[in-house]
């Protein structure tokens, strides 16, 4: 699938995208994405300068609107402190190769990693599969290594396509988008439909599987742009009435800048 959105008119622009990222990252959490430290998000920034990208050592439930750092796409630091993360060119590849996409996230969610650390393919048994009827979830399978080396990055968006995410063996998974609202979904709708998927298999009941052609249109009607936005929506309104009870990241955690 491609996406044909623009987010970014205005200068000010990234400061309002970079508040609603930190709050993806923690709705992430939220939705089983989170793995200690691990995990990251980044956007493309509008001026052509690479992308920024959530910096490391802290959760997806720690991450605030300063917590990102601007890098080239060799991986160079251009602004902000904090640790850069080693998986930078999973995210760099995937921007370089997917002018359509503006926002890639990592993760190692576990029924999307029990999926992709088997030969299962996604499928579209539920409403939540159904998201990724057009391109389906392919599958990186050339190492069971965390992407950290610019070939690799390059192999791994090469398999992607034009999909919208990707399984990565005995790892994790990445998902792409060309707003916040979409990375988002596209990551909470994987693991929920690999989540639907490893227990409906072993359930032992015989699954049925929609005609490709009926859930591609399934698709159109139930995931229009004011669906997703509802969606959206939702999952923020959840994250502040979490964090209104627990105080989940909330607050900004410092680090010493050789960590």
């Amino acid at each position: 699938m491609t996406y044909h959105h623009t987010q970014y008119l205005e200068d000010g622009s990234i400061a309002s995208t970079l508040a609603d990222l930190a709050r993806a990252h923690r709705i992430l959490e939220l939705e089983g994405h989170g793995d200690m430290s691990m995990g990251h998000l980044s956007y493309r920034d509008p001026f052509g300068r690479g992308l920024w990208l959530k910096r490391g050592n802290l959760a997806l439930s720690e991450v605030v609107d300063d917590d990102f750092i601007l890098i080239d796409f060799d991986g160079n630091v251009l602004e902000g402190t904090g640790l850069r993360h080693i998986e930078w060119p999973l995210h760099a590849e995937i921007l370089r190769a997917r002018p359509d996409v503006n926002f890639v996230g990592h993760s190692h969610s576990h029924f999307a990693t029990v999926l992709a650390s088997s030969t299962e393919e996604l499928l579209p048994y539920n409403n939540h599969g159904i998201w990724f009827a057009y391109e389906g979830v392919p599958r990186f399978a050339d190492t069971c290594h965390i992407i950290t080396t610019v070939p690799l990055g390059v192999d791994a968006a090469k398999t992607l396509g034009n999909a919208q995410a990707l399984f990565l063996a005995n790892h994790g998974i990445a998902f792409v988008g060309s707003t916040v609202a979409e990375v988002t979904l596209t990551g909470i709708f994987l693991e929920k439909a690999a989540r639907f998927q490893v227990d409906l298999k072993s359930s032992g009941f015989t699954p049925i599987l929609p005609d490709p052609e009926e859930a591609k249109e399934k698709f159109d009607r139930i995931y229009p742009p004011k669906a997703q936005h509802n969606f959206w929506t939702f999952f923020n309104r959840r994250l502040d009435r979490v964090e209104a009870l627990q105080g989940i990241g909330i607050s900004q955690i410092s680090l010493p800048s050789a960590v």
